[in-house]
């Protein structure tokens, strides 16, 4: 009973202790984002659209596994410097990064903060309209609209439906489900940063 009570046992199980809680704080920390850090969001709505300007980041800027890896700071064309910091989830699908607005942002932004983002190639520096992926579906009464890569991007009144050699749909709702299985380009006007215009394939 006196071994069992001695310094030394209790000191055994002390560093036992230690080691126990050590392996559980390492082990029960998870994936990356189980800790709410780089969880993709549910909706990737656009709330923020704009050419960049320049782009200042740090050598390791890039995507992995759908959250940011380094940091960026974005100028863009309305004066506004937005911070991308790591571990935001995002998409990187630009490939000239030096040529002012050779990319455009497109981003869910919480105040200054961002929520989600994607820096996509523009259709030219000078050109003032984005051609997005096929529009599929609306919601928000009519004010959003659903691309086919799962963005939410805000929808013009009156959006331009567009299709040669068709008679004109009546609404846009009647468009989407004529043309979306065979190919929409959206085209988003960054002056007003919404769809204006919707173009059927072919």
């Amino acid at each position: 009973m006196r071994q069992l009570l001695s310094w030394r046992t209790w000191a055994a199980i002390g560093v036992l202790l230690v080691l126990a809680t050590v392996v559980q704080l390492l082990t029960s920390r998870g994936p990356r984002g189980s800790d709410g850090e780089g969880v993709q969001p549910s909706e990737r709505r656009v709330t923020t659209i704009a050419s960049v300007m320049t782009i200042q980041s740090s050598e390791a800027f890039a995507i992995i596994d759908g959250v940011t890896v380094g940091s960026a700071l974005l100028t863009l064309d309305d004066g506004r410097v937005v911070t991308i910091a790591r571990e935001t989830p995002g998409e990187i699908n630009c490939a000239d990064r030096t040529t002012p607005a050779a990319c455009v942002l497109l981003a869910d932004m919480l105040g200054e903060g961002v929520v989600w983002y994607a820096l996509v190639d523009s259709d030219g520096p000078s050109v003032r309209t984005l051609v997005l992926p096929t529009l599929v579906d609306m919601v928000d009464g009519g004010d959003t609209g659903v691309l086919a890569n799962g963005w939410y991007v805000p929808l013009a009144d009156g959006v331009v439906r567009t299709c040669a050699g068709a008679p004109r749909s009546s609404t846009l709702r009647s468009f989407i489900e004529s043309y979306s299985e065979t190919g929409i380009r959206t085209v988003l006007d960054l002056d007003r940063d919404e769809v204006v215009e919707v173009i059927c394939a072919g």
